[in-house]
């Protein structure tokens, strides 16, 4: 069964949206996704990437894009311990990549949902945060994400987190600081 392509107005949204929260993105065919995301990482001074198993990753063919640009690839579960990961030990400038199961074109959020093949962590524990969204998983309101992610009857995640742009407190003074809780950035790579 084919996808259902996404309407140019939820797209538009979407990128507004993402905007709105300090994201970057891009829209890109399925074809450039693998390349265009390796440019972006490559041109943040990414020096490794985190990257979940899953299907999404493979067709893109990401992995190899990476290792073109020059940027190590780490395959997500992983040996390494945390403070490798973290970027703590080893480069400093690390990459969780992420596949949202959905992201809400109103508000800019992704829904991440953890599985095996899909750390908890990976939109936090890295400088940079990179999302492969396929078009098709763009939904208009969180209350249909969160319907869709919770419905009776379907496999329920171990955890699900809801990701509205790069980290940010102002808890210090009311001081905005960007990345005191995960990633200083995040760029959706919007997939057609």
């Amino acid at each position: 069964m084919a996808a259902t392509p996404v309407s140019d107005h939820l797209l538009d949204a979407l990128v507004a949206s993402l905007t709105r929260r300090t994201a970057t993105s891009q829209v890109v065919d399925d074809a450039d996704a693998g390349r265009a995301t390796a440019r972006w990482m490559a041109d943040a001074g990414v020096a490794r990437a985190v990257l979940p198993r899953d299907p999404v990753i493979a067709r893109i063919d990401l992995g190899a894009a990476l290792r073109r640009e020059g940027i190590e690839v780490i395959d997500w579960p992983t040996s390494l311990g945390r403070r490798e990961v973290l970027g703590l030990e080893g480069p400093e400038a690390v990459c969780g990549v992420t596949v949202p199961a959905l992201a809400v074109a109103e508000r800019g959020t992704l829904v991440l949902e953890a599985s095996p093949g899909h750390g908890r962590g990976l939109d936090v524990t890295s400088r940079h945060h990179v999302a492969i969204l396929p078009a098709e998983r763009i939904v208009e309101t969180l209350a249909e994400a969160l319907a869709r992610t919770f419905a009776t009857g379907g496999p329920v995640p171990s955890a699900v987190s809801l990701v509205s742009g790069p980290s940010r407190s102002s808890d210090i003074e009311k001081i905005s600081t960007l990345g005191a809780h995960g990633a200083v950035s995040e760029h959706v790579v919007i997939v057609r």
